[in-house]
């Protein structure tokens, strides 16, 4: 039976007999379009200011367009002109405290969610993560805690009980504006317009290739000011999901599965590497592996003829607690990144020093 992810993509996509779903979810949709602009007029400007710079990663789009992976390149490359960096991320574990991310969590159960481990296992050594059901009381203990010179709110657009002194809004090169409109007729949080309130857009997942020129245009309808940035995903390589260990490229094919927002995306890189892929295995987004769901991978791998079962760094890190999984393989991935990066990081730079001042003319009185 599909999932109810795989059903509400076809409601979106208006595909089939599930088109008129989406249709008859308009007015739903129009409603609760009018909630989200009244909310974010309500709260801007209102959010609470934790006396450090608030860098957020988000989007307008449920599902992924890849705002983990930019959190995580931003966070190594702020650290890496010598800040302090703190990331903040919901969790979507069982765990409600705030707490600080440890790597070393990953192997038990630990009730924290695959992002926010994904995240301590990307950036160790160089930036330090908190989670928490709350991202404004996961920020606050981050800025006791650690006194960093920024933090960065993984998907925080829409967490308006939080100051941001740069929103950044990440959109997806293939469909930049989400499809089938707003929830629950489609895949959008809110409508493009909302746009207009972000400082900066970055256009993910541009195609080899391919110009994301025609992205930049579309966008200049809403925000025509904001400095856009583009990024390619770029295969690094696949290691296995227990040790780390690194693997040449399969001789046959194998079987690919994952719990992303968009698998598809997955199977896509996987071929750009020079896999071939026998079948995609789409689980939802922040799935939780079982020993069952194993013995269907491997039953798919025996039908297929195939010879590995490949998945994401983001299932990797859930897939390395459960036993028996030491031959399955992990591909990692980087971000080619162009476009208007100086500026961006050029108002990093600025937002740090301004609250730098800040405190020492505070420290002076």
């Amino acid at each position: 039976m599909p999932s109810v992810e795989a059903l509400f993509r076809k409601v979106a996509s208006r595909t089939g007999a599930w088109g008129w779903i989406g249709w008859a979810l308009t007015p739903a949709a129009l409603m609760y379009g009018i909630t989200v602009r009244l909310r974010r007029v309500r709260l801007q400007g209102r959010g609470l200011h934790l006396g450090v710079p608030v860098l957020s990663v988000g989007n307008i789009e449920v599902g992924g367009t890849g705002k983990t992976p930019v959190t995580v390149w931003l966070a190594r490359r702020i650290a890496g002109m010598g800040y302090g960096v703190a990331v903040v991320s919901r969790n979507t574990g069982r765990l409600r405290e705030a707490c600080r991310v440890r790597a070393e969590y990953i192997a038990p159960p630990s009730g924290i969610g695959d992002e926010a481990l994904l995240l301590a296992e990307s950036l160790r050594g160089k930036a330090r993560v908190y989670t928490g059901r709350s991202k404004t009381s996961a920020a606050v203990k981050a800025t006791s805690e650690e006194e960093p010179d920024i933090i960065i709110v993984d998907d925080g657009f829409q967490h308006m009980r939080l100051h941001r002194d740069i929103d950044l809004v990440v959109l997806d090169f293939e469909e930049p504006f989400g499809r089938g409109g707003l929830l629950p007729a489609g895949t959008l949080r809110e409508p493009p317009s909302s746009l207009a309130s972000a400082d900066h857009i970055w256009v993910n997942r541009v195609k080899p290739g391919m110009s994301a020129e025609w992205v930049r245009r579309r966008i200049a309808d809403f925000n025509w000011k904001a400095p856009v940035e583009f990024s390619r995903l770029r295969p690094e390589g696949l290691r296995l999901v227990g040790s780390g260990s690194h693997r040449d490229i399969p001789s046959g094919s194998v079987v690919a599965f994952c719990g992303v927002g968009r698998p598809e995306s997955f199977r896509e890189t996987l071929m750009d590497y020079g896999l071939s892929v026998s079948r995609l295995e789409a689980f939802p987004d922040h799935h939780e592996y079982s020993r069952r769901d194993l013995d269907l991978l491997r039953s798919i791998m025996a039908e297929t003829g195939s010879q590995a079962l490949v998945t994401t760094a983001k299932d990797a890190v859930k897939l390395s607690r459960l036993p028996g999984t030491g031959d399955i393989l992990c591909m990692e991935v980087s971000l080619e990144v162009e476009g208007a990066v100086a500026e961006l990081l050029a108002d990093v730079e600025r937002e740090i020093r301004k609250y730098r001042m800040l405190r020492g003319m505070e420290t002076v009185r």
